[in-house]
């Protein structure tokens, strides 16, 4: 089922996407030009115990541009279809992450809801895999995504999120875009850099959303689990004790540890959100949080008064209501009518 699933998406692909290659260093920019200046910023808001608000209005945002006020509108999403690409590491240490995946379907429905919102479902180690058509039933994928097969010992996150943009690109203007990504935080084997996803994000008004697991916490689990003994022993105390340490676990996870969470960093930059998990009942409640907060976030939206290309910051503010916390994207990218200020 799930290698016949993995042909006939590599058909679908090829005419989903046709001609589309994705070892091309750059994505087709065409594809990623913004047609209106209109730029959406999907706002939680929660109390300091983190209940979400639900009752502002437009007039209670200060939305700010380079600095600049900016004249805000508040967009009811429940007129606003979902664009839902999820990403799922198959590949590197990610396979030891598949029993977790039991409820994945069921819970990955409940975060999709209804009709006309959409889901699309790719796989990714090395590189992306072939992506599932844009569908509102998710249970025909059910298989795949709750047992899906191992793939090599890569972990591309930041092309993934490339090739996921690339497919909401096509997706139509007025829909609510959004990427989760189930995976390792840090990246290994990209070749795309921060900076492009930044700007493809920006452009096409996408959230990323993601839930991590740490290869090193699994790694660690694993050489605690009794088995053979690879490391010579050493004596303790008068002798009567023999232990057996592997200080290699312990310090790759440190050293992990160290390494920049790429996963984390997108989803700070893009306005989403950031959730980890050691355990299915993690994952599940993760996916419930972020399925509350997807859908209950206010849907901002406002017309530049600046039309320069590149990089905007913004800042979302709640002036008479200071004691309330703001989850929101802190920039955006205009591009040029020539499509100046596009990554090299």
């Amino acid at each position: 089922m799930k290698r016949m699933m993995c042909r006939s998406l590599t058909a679908v692909l090829f005419l989903v996407i046709a001609g589309s290659s994705f070892a091309q260093s750059t994505l087709d920019t065409s594809t990623l030009q913004t047609t209106t200046r209109l730029v959406l910023v999907p706002t939680l808001v929660q109390t300091p115990s983190n209940e979400i608000v639900y009752s502002l209005h437009a007039e209670d945002f200060l939305l700010t541009d380079k600095g600049v006020p900016q004249k805000v509108r508040l967009d009811d999403e429940t007129h606003q279809p979902l664009s839902l690409v999820v990403l799922m590491q198959t590949g590197g240490s990610a396979v030891h992450e598949f029993d977790k995946y039991r409820n994945l379907e069921t819970m990955l429905a409940a975060m999709l809801g209804s009709a006309p919102n959409q889901v699309s479902i790719v796989n990714f180690d090395s590189r992306p895999e072939a992506a599932s058509p844009f569908t509102s039933d998710i249970a025909q994928w059910t298989d795949a995504i709750n047992h899906p097969d191992p793939g090599d010992s890569g972990a591309a996150i930041m092309d993934s999120l490339k090739f996921a943009l690339a497919l909401l690109a096509k997706q139509p203007a007025a829909n609510r875009r959004a990427i989760l990504l189930i995976s390792q935080p840090t990246d290994i084997g990209s070749t795309t850099t921060a900076k492009e996803i930044l700007q493809f994000s920006g452009e096409t008004n996408t959230a990323i959303y993601t839930l991590t697991f740490s290869p090193q916490k699994t790694k660690l689990k694993d050489s605690l689990r009794e088995g053979g003994h690879s490391h010579p022993p050493v004596t303790v105390g008068n002798g009567s004790y023999v232990a057996y340490f592997d200080l290699g676990e312990p310090l790759g996870m440190i050293l992990g540890a160290m390494r920049k969470n790429v996963a984390a960093e997108m989803a700070s930059l893009s306005g989403g959100e950031a959730a980890g998990f050691d355990n299915q009942h993690q994952l599940d409640d993760g996916l419930s949080t972020l399925s509350s907060h997807m859908r209950n976030r206010y849907t901002l939206s406002f017309t530049p008064t600046s039309a320069e290309p590149g990089l905007h910051p913004i800042q979302v503010r709640l002036p008479s209501h200071p004691e309330l916390t703001i989850s929101a994207r802190t920039s955006y990218w205009l591009s040029g009518s020539d499509g100046s200020s596009q990554p090299q």
